[in-house]
């Protein structure tokens, strides 16, 4: 037998995935960029997307690890375009233009920028283990790998963090 849902309820379901998830996306973006506003405008972009394609996300075993891949590869596309904007504003002015940080939970510390330098990899799987606590299996959907490579880039990812911690913040 199949069930049809109905638009509302298929709305009604959204909104609930929305409410669940935007302050987790949020959190972990914020983390991963050093921007509130970003994470915010980032976390919209993946939930719109999510919210258009609804018909197919809400099958999926957890969509929550979807729209985390949507987010993270927007997140991605935004670094890119931010330093390809740095370069240029150097070249132009001669210095790198301030960046804004609002002072949220993951606001721009010693430690955040470190995570920030590690490899894509091993920054995606730290942001999504310890700021979205997320278990090792949802990580691997996430990145699109196994268990045992996400556990590489968590091992590689505290023991980078560890050397040049121990080295001094500098």
């Amino acid at each position: 037998m199949v069930v049809l849902m109905t638009d509302e309820a298929r709305t009604e379901t959204f909104d609930a995935f929305f409410v669940a998830e935007f302050p987790r996306l949020v959190s972990m973006l914020t983390a991963w960029s050093g921007d509130r506003a970003t994470a915010e405008d980032l976390a919209q972009d993946a939930l719109l997307q999510a919210q258009r394609r609804w018909a197919e996300i809400v099958r999926l075993d957890n969509p929550g690890t979807w729209v985390r891949r949507v987010a993270l590869n927007r997140s991605a596309n935004e670094g890119r375009r931010r330093r390809r904007e740095h370069a240029a504003m150097r070249r132009l002015s001669g210095a790198a233009p301030e960046q804004r940080y609002d002072g949220a939970p993951f606001h721009d510390t010693q430690l955040w920028e470190r995570v920030r330098a590690l490899s894509p990899n091993q920054r995606d799987a730290i942001v999504l283990h310890y700021v979205d606590d997320l278990p090792l299996a949802d990580i691997a959907t996430v990145l699109g790998c196994g268990i045992g490579t996400v556990k590489t880039h968590l091992q590689r990812g505290r023991r980078q963090l560890a050397t040049t911690l121990e080295g001094g913040l500098s």
